[in-house]
């Protein structure tokens, strides 16, 4: 699959030493479908991809996760209103985002200081 067309669009106002997040819009068509063996299998038009990393057991941890619309089988249209959300437990990461993944992750460990 070829790399999509993002947009970085920054940090989410909500901000904490433990968590740094990565937020791109996707502005060319990325269609992305649920892994075979998913019980609710759907196809959805992504719009959006997050990275989310936080500080646990003095590691960051990476959720991934992507945004868009969902495709409706029953009018087969995509829904401007149905979301809908992929993570790792329905979708496999595609391989284009491991150079974001690298390119965005911290590489500090927090500290919850100030000035003294």
């Amino acid at each position: 699959m070829n790399t999509p067309d993002l947009e970085l669009r920054g940090e989410r106002p909500y901000s904490s030493p433990a968590r740094y997040e990565a937020n791109f819009a996707i502005t060319s068509e990325l269609l992305l479908t649920t892994k075979a063996a998913s019980p609710r299998p759907f196809a959805m038009r992504a719009t959006r991809l997050r990275l989310i990393w936080t500080w646990r057991g003095g590691e960051w941890e990476l959720i991934w996760m992507f945004f868009g619309h969902r495709f409706r089988k029953t009018t087969n249209d995509w829904s401007p209103h149905e979301q809908g959300l992929m993570t790792s437990r329905e979708a496999d990461l595609p391989e284009w985002v491991l150079p974001l993944i690298d390119a965005n992750a911290p590489t500090m460990t927090p500290t919850a200081g100030g000035e003294g």
